[in-house]
């Protein structure tokens, strides 16, 4: 089996505790991405040999536990919102193969990123390719990073649908990529690393300019903020080039149409002056023990 790292990363990573500055002029990306958080996109099944193309970028997308937690009546009942698990802190959405320029699948808009790929030839025959909760880390770094994902099922769907297309570097499948295992172990150990600026958790409570949150991670360019209708910070999405070995390689820009245009993952771009981080006593979630659900 491969040992897959993720290359070029560590030295070139915003430091998760060191506090963000104000956001200067020049990192606000929306003059060079004039539909910002306003447009829908899709993916395509099988997309890499299906299209004929390889995907050259990584999206990591993590949930302000909080403001998922309340987004809807619903979210209530995952148990990664029960007041004995939520924090106030980013967690584990899913990393995401994707495209870094839409691929042409018959549809006007295009395809921009793969999903819920077939098994490559390449594939080990002993190396499980259904969800196995035995690829998720041991202990309780799992239940810490992703709460979804060990409580909930998210694990599971987010394999299925992403993961499994990280198995996929080249069109005809058979070049090694990713197992389960070295795709969840990428997947944690970005997390890992990452972690939540400092300066959202010290939000946490208040509502703070866009252009701040956005500053804590970098640049505008550099992350996309999904947000409910009240402006309540939901999702943070991060991009990442391909690496060399096909991990995960530096920091790149999001890319303006498929990231940062997209309603689901930059609305807070294009709706909101200024973003509520919520607290978890914030929520309407007040149950200690929920019913486990997924979504």
């Amino acid at each position: 089996m491969r040992i897959l790292v993720v290359t070029a990363l560590l030295a070139s990573l915003t430091v998760a505790d060191a506090r963000a500055t104000p956001a200067s002029p020049s990192s606000d990306a929306s003059a060079n991405c004039p539909n910002v958080g306003a447009r829908s996109h899709g993916g395509c099944d099988d997309g890499v040999r299906a299209r004929d193309r390889a995907f050259d970028m990584w999206e990591l997308a993590r949930s302000w536990t909080p403001g998922y937690c309340a987004s809807s009546k619903r979210a209530c009942a995952a148990r990664e919102c029960a007041t004995n698990v939520m924090e106030p802190t980013l967690t584990l959405h899913g990393l995401w193969p994707s495209f870094s320029t839409p691929v042409d699948f018959g549809s006007r808009d295009g395809c921009y990123w793969p999903q819920n790929c077939e098994k490559p030839s390449w594939y080990p025959s002993d190396a499980p390719w259904a969800f196995d909760r035995r690829s998720l880390p041991p202990g309780r770094t799992a239940e810490r990073l992703a709460p979804a994902w060990a409580f909930d099922g998210l694990g599971a769907h987010e394999w299925a649908k992403h993961g499994t297309c990280a198995a996929w570097v080249d069109a005809r499948g058979t070049s090694p990529g990713m197992t389960q295992v070295e795709f969840m172990n990428a997947t944690f150990r970005l997390a890992e690393a990452l972690g939540t600026p400092r300066a959202l958790t010290d939000a946490a409570g208040t509502d703070v300019a866009v252009e701040d949150a956005q500053a804590a991670f970098g640049v505008a360019a550099r992350v996309a903020l999904g947000c409910t209708r009240a402006c309540e910070l939901v999702q943070v999405v991060q991009c990442f080039a391909r690496g060399e070995d096909s991990g995960v390689g530096a920091p790149v820009d999001c890319p303006c149409v498929g990231v940062r245009d997209s309603r689901y993952d930059n609305s807070c771009a294009r709706d909101c002056p200024r973003v509520r981080v919520l607290a978890p006593d914030q929520t309407p979630c007040h149950r200690a023990t929920d019913v486990a659900t997924a979504r």
